[in-house]
């Protein structure tokens, strides 16, 4: 008895970790292999309406190191001992241009795939058709790997270099051109995805955009709204930047000295300046008063930033802008009533996420299509804020345990969102 007593006290010390994923939307139930995981009137199947914990396919001491999620697709980065240097990468949803990283043996449309990077990878992008990792190399080195659909360049390579490379065209590649790019000592410490184009935060402030340009989201100046393969210097922005967003077809960026800048399709009014903009194709700053920006989200139709020491959320733009229903349009930032003490935000193409400091998520957003929502695809409660139940107008608290949630681990696509924590436990 004294001795299994030791043996358990002594045990004891030893933990593992345990890797969780909240996830819901399109194609979640394929991920979580739960074949027609809800297959309910008006949903979709494969997808799952509310957020669903996930017991993930991994070694007993692997954890989430990034998610990311697209149009229709996701991935989930983890590591573990024997992984050996190497990232394993957990795809699902779409795969016709092969954005998961790797051909898939199953419905392209409906894939699951397993593939490895060397290094670790530290975040994920997801676009439409194409995904963006940033890998860490040691020793102060990190690279932008790419896969997927490339039509505009937003891979960082032209289309001839795929011709050329056939043998590598579905596999994970660096974007060699933007480390040509990039001054001596200087790595990229970002990456966000817009539908067809990509955006690179570095080390020394600078952000370089490749793909698609013809909304300006490359920040290429004006009468420049060509694509390109290589990466482009975004022109205009005065200070060293230190924060990028972007998700659809416009780019925000948060300069040293607080200033937000704006560029891309602005056709929504989502700019920031108070009057309607098509486009704008050189960097311009938002006339931004809430002081003290503490972080921003760029959705396809609007822009959200959280502000002030209270963390208030404003929002500017066109659609579900957590404003009510009687709200769905304004040209000049405007703050949320029902969220406050907000520590992160999040945005898709009409979708938002909101994180407060006491670990309560919220959504709101357009079109509950395959439960994107996470509020259930019946959700009919509170028929003043809510015009139809496909919409929610106003911020909803979502069902999760903030114990479940890592504000760094949270992904959010245009029909797609992820979850992660990684919990210690003692072996008993």
């Amino acid at each position: 008895m004294f001795l299994r007593r030791v043996f358990a006290q002594q045990h004891s010390r030893y933990r593992r970790s345990l890797a969780t994923i909240t996830a819901w939307g399109a194609y979640v139930g394929t991920f979580a292999q739960l074949p027609h995981a809800n297959p309910g009137a008006g949903l979709e199947t494969n997808s799952l309406d509310k957020p669903t914990r996930i017991k993930l396919p991994l070694d007993a001491d692997s954890h989430v190191c990034a998610v990311g999620a697209g149009v229709r697709h996701a991935l989930v980065a983890t590591t573990s001992g024997s992984d050996k240097g190497r990232t394993r990468l957990l795809g699902f949803g779409t795969n016709r241009q092969h954005q998961l990283g790797a051909p898939s043996d199953s419905d392209p449309g409906a894939a699951f795939v397993k593939t490895f990077v060397d290094g670790l990878v530290t975040q994920i992008a997801c676009g439409r058709e194409h995904s963006a990792l940033l890998v860490s190399r040691g020793s102060g080195k990190a690279s932008v790997v790419t896969c997927g659909a490339n039509a505009h360049g937003q891979l960082g390579y032209s289309q001839e270099h795929d011709k050329q490379n056939a043998a590598s065209k579905f596999s994970w590649r660096t974007v060699a051109a933007l480390e040509s790019a990039m001054r001596c000592g200087e790595v990229p410490t970002k990456v966000q995805c817009g539908l067809d184009h990509t955006l690179v935060l570095t080390s020394l402030g600078r952000v370089f955009a490749m793909g698609w340009g013809a909304d300006g989201q490359l920040g290429a100046g004006a009468r420049s709204t060509s694509d390109s393969s290589d990466p482009v210097n975004v022109s205009g922005l005065p200070n060293r930047i230190v924060d990028i967003s972007a998700s659809t077809d416009f780019a925000l960026a948060l300069d040293s000295t607080g200033s937000v800048y704006y560029w891309g399709n602005a056709e929504y009014g989502q700019a920031m300046t108070g009057m309607p903009i098509d486009q704008v194709l050189l960097p311009i700053r938002a006339h931004l008063s809430p002081p003290m920006v503490k972080g921003f989200a760029a959705g396809g139709t609007l822009s959200l930033t959280v502000a002030g020491k209270e963390g208030s959320v404003y929002v500017c733009g066109y659609g579900a802008l957590g404003l009510g229903p009687e709200s769905t349009s304004v040209l000049e930032p405007q703050r949320i009533q029902s969220l406050s003490a907000v520590s992160q935000i999040w945005a898709s193409t009409d979708r938002c996420l909101a994180l407060d400091d006491s670990g309560r998520l919220y959504s709101w957003g357009l079109a509950n299509a395959a439960g994107r929502l996470g509020l259930g695809s019946g959700n009919k409660k509170k028929i003043s804020t809510c015009l139809q139940s496909r919409n929610q107008f106003v911020p909803e608290q979502l069902d999760i345990d903030s114990s479940d949630i890592d504000p760094e681990l949270v992904a959010l696509g245009n029909d797609i969102a992820l979850v992660a924590k990684n919990h210690c436990t003692a072996y008993a």
